[in-house]
């Protein structure tokens, strides 16, 4: 049946455009399909509570109480099975050691390639983190 082995995405960025344009390049091949997307953490905690994705795509900058950041580690304590990546237009090694240390499996940069994504969702798929050390800074 179509779909049945597609990992399910959450997408949360404050920027339809982006998250209508994320959900049809990931929806176009066999391994991913975007379940539904938020604007804001609120909504993306109440859709992963609701619908219980695969993994959830965040972005750094969130309008309401609370950051990227924060959703993640949220989303971290509260579903430790789902597969959280960062993707962000900021480049600045404190987002990416923050977003590390809250437990994202990786860190992806707004301005790369889709295909840097697909990797990225592969590599957490199977156990493995995506950060690019240059983004990460000295203290990396």
């Amino acid at each position: 049946m179509f779909g049945d082995n597609r990992k399910r995405i959450l997408l949360v960025d404050d920027h339809a455009l982006l998250r209508q344009g994320l959900e049809r390049l990931l929806n176009l091949g066999d391994e991913f399909v975007v379940c539904e997307e938020a604007g804001t953490a609120a909504e993306g905690i109440e859709l992963a509570r609701e619908l219980r994705p695969d993994a959830v795509i965040v972005d750094i900058g969130l309008p309401g109480d609370m950051n990227g950041i924060e959703l993640t580690k949220k989303l971290r304590n509260e579903f430790p099975e789902i597969v959280v990546l960062v993707l962000s237009a900021h480049d600045e090694p404190k987002y990416v050691r923050g977003a590390s240390k809250a437990g994202a499996m990786g860190y992806v940069l707004k301005d790369e390639a889709i295909e840097n994504l697909r990797i990225a969702l592969r590599r957490a798929f199977t156990g493995r983190r995506s950060f690019d050390p240059n983004l990460l800074g000295e203290e990396g």
